[in-house]
């Protein structure tokens, strides 16, 4: 063999391992990524309410339903929660918020935050809503709309719908915080979590 196909087949092995360590060392964080988006659809009774973890999750939030049934704990709205790992800071995330069956429709609605078991079985609601912080102020609820019903206001005011929400808590470890979603339509919202 010729010194210059030897050196092609250096270079060509060469380059065969460069590729091999690439793939070594980002195909399983790629994998993980694709992993960290969970999909859940919420359910009417927060005590079982499906988890969002940290990272993306996509929720389908059922439709507004009532109940006339009192020995039955059955909600307005639907829920998911989110158990905090560990003690600190975390930014909530809503966004792609839009009906289900037609993504184009121009559409409103409303995200909560709440914390602790009602002491009441009977209840259909935790114990207390969350003040977080978020654009515009502290509020209790997050206005929501669907991008195509998103007018962007001069200055953010707290009860603006928008189409992309941040929500900021502070969480004690093993807190669960649930997450009311209050729409007349079924809709799909994605959610990320992360620890500030």
């Amino acid at each position: 063999m010729s010194s210059l196909n030897k050196r092609k087949s250096a270079v060509l092995v060469s380059i065969g391992l460069v590729m091999t360590l690439v793939l070594t060392i980002f195909a399983p964080a790629a994998s993980m990524e694709v992993q960290a988006v969970r999909k859940v659809t919420s359910s009417y009774k927060y005590k079982k309410a499906p988890a969002a973890r940290i990272g993306t999750t996509m929720v389908t939030a059922r439709a507004y339903k009532s109940s006339n049934n009192s020995k039955k704990a059955v909600s307005a709205v639907s829920w998911v929660k989110f158990t905090a790992p560990k003690t600190g800071t975390y930014q909530f995330t809503f966004s792609d918020y839009a009906v289900k069956a037609n993504k184009n429709e121009k559409f409103y609605g409303s995200i909560a935050m709440h914390t602790g078991i009602n002491k009441y079985k009977s209840s259909s609601y935790p114990q207390e809503y969350l003040r977080i912080k978020t654009k515009g102020g502290r509020a209790y609820i997050l206005c929501m709309c669907s991008p195509s019903a998103y007018n962007k206001p001069a200055k953010v005011h707290i009860s603006d719908y928008l189409s992309s929400r941040t929500a900021t808590v502070k969480l004690k470890k093993g807190q669960i915080v649930f997450i009311n979603f209050n729409n007349s339509k079924a809709v799909t919202c994605k959610v990320k979590i992360k620890k500030k």
